[in-house]
């Protein structure tokens, strides 16, 4: 039993807000360029997010060579990073599955659209470039308290219980702190905290708490 030749898909999204073109006027004009196309459709759906199943679906379509080209009214339809949308092409591309984006006219198959191709390579490197150093001035900024983390505390190892930071947890603790509140005053977990325990109560317990006074019974010398 042979397999059944390739259709075109037609993939139509809109975002959680609702902005730009409503799914009607995109599945109209998808419609309307490839009439017969199987559909994909996420409603509501946000291009950053991991969780698009109708474009899973397609996805999994074209990897399976059951898909012979892919229209989409925007290129913001297929993701909302560079990196995304170049992924798609590569998939595309390595499954040989032509691109259509109507408003840009763009078509994989055409040299123009393999220089938009290699314009999304090279944004998509320069895109990881600037989030990696996003990433490190952020660090950079939580290690020196210039910014805060979400929960207060510092990032990075867990700084080590030098004798200062062993007073300061017992003198929080002394306060009747909970020990959760402790380690976020000190920026340590609170597991490691609570291995401190509480101060000594002397140098010399028996010095403190001496022994009772020794009293013979009556009756003897």
């Amino acid at each position: 039993m042979t397999d059944p030749p390739a259709r075109p898909a037609l993939y139509g999204r809109v975002s959680t807000t609702g902005q730009g073109e409503s799914l009607e006027t995109q599945l109209t004009r998808l419609r309307s360029s490839a009439p017969g196309a199987v559909e994909f459709v996420d409603a509501g759906v946000s291009g950053r997010g991991v969780d698009r199943p109708a474009f899973d679906r397609l996805l999994g379509e074209v990897r399976a060579g059951r898909v012979s080209v892919v229209t989409v009214t925007k290129l913001d339809r297929l993701g909302r990073s560079a990196r995304a949308i170049l992924e798609f092409f590569n998939d595309a591309e390595a499954h040989h599955v032509r691109v259509v984006v109507l408003d840009q006219a763009i078509d994989s198959s055409s040299p123009v659209g393999r220089l938009v191709r290699t314009v999304l390579a090279a944004m998509a490197e320069l895109e990881a470039d600037l989030i990696a150093e996003r990433t490190r001035e952020a660090m950079a900024a939580f290690k020196t308290g210039a910014r805060k983390t979400r929960s207060g505390r510092p990032v990075g190892r867990p700084r080590r219980l030098t004798p200062q930071i062993v007073q300061r947890i017992r003198e929080e603790r002394a306060k009747g702190l909970e020990w959760s509140v402790v380690a976020q005053h000190v920026g340590i977990p609170a597991g490691t905290c609570r291995k401190v325990g509480p101060a000594p109560r002397s140098d010399n317990p028996r010095a403190e708490n001496p022994p009772p006074e020794f009293r013979a019974p009556m009756g003897e010398p």
